[in-house]
């Protein structure tokens, strides 16, 4: 049986861990942020969790790009591999913008729309480029002061998609911005921009420092199996 450290971040973190020590695998986990599920065992520091490890296996979020940059300098020549959601594709009837990141996505915003954006609490200084209103989901409530031309929209999931078409005609949405994540869970905003005929912004993550991502819990066994 292997030993494996999970870089966590996304929900994918405690299914990974549960299937692993279900077929006998030993688990650690390095957060990159405050821990999503602390009963998981952790190891002590990212370096130490490495050198225990036969395998490296991340799932953090998918636009956690500098925990993946900084794992991968330092599980050089190990076993690595990625376990996520696999990503949105366009359909018919939408329109997307695919952009590399929030500067880009800011920049392709209409002059003056009015946008609804779920890119994160930290994205708002960014936003406020944009030269009309942004309306900021937050999945968390806080006492955070959003900038000038920013309204946070507090609500967790699950969401709907006639809930998100309320939402819209209410705010007078004309463009959507959101990040390309994956699953289900957040993908009724884009659907309802689909049946609204709204425009969005898609950020698209970069390259994978891991390779493809493995989306099935069975990949993830066999991976671990081979170790």
């Amino acid at each position: 049986m292997a030993n494996v450290m999970l870089l966590g971040g996304a929900r994918e973190t405690g299914q990974a861990a549960e299937a692993l020590t279900g077929a006998g695998h030993a688990v650690q986990v390095h957060w990159a942020r405050a821990p999503a599920e602390p009963d998981l065992p952790r190891c002590a520091t990212l370096r130490d969790g490495i050198a225990w490890a036969d395998g490296l296996l991340d799932t953090t979020h998918v636009f956690d790009r500098e925990t993946r940059a900084i794992a991968k300098a330092l599980a050089a020549g190990r076993a690595a591999c990625r376990f996520g959601r696999a990503l949105w594709a366009p359909g018919v009837g939408d329109d997307w913008t695919p952009v590399p990141d929030l500067a880009a996505a800011v920049a392709a915003l209409p002059a003056r729309a009015r946008v609804f954006a779920a890119t994160g609490r930290d994205s708002a200084d960014v936003l406020a480029h944009h030269d009309g209103p942004v309306f900021l989901r937050q999945l968390q409530q806080h006492d955070d002061v959003p900038p000038t031309n920013c309204t946070f929209v507090f609500g967790a999931g699950p969401f709907e998609v006639d809930a998100e078409v309320t939402l819209f005609d209410r705010l007078g949405i004309d463009v959507v911005l959101a990040r390309n994540i994956g699953g289900t869970g957040s993908f009724p905003k884009v659907a309802a921009a689909r049946s609204m005929g709204l425009p969005v912004i898609m950020m698209q993550p970069e390259a994978w420092e891991f390779g493809p991502p493995m989306t099935t819990l069975d990949a993830v066994r066999d991976w671990a199996g081979a170790l």
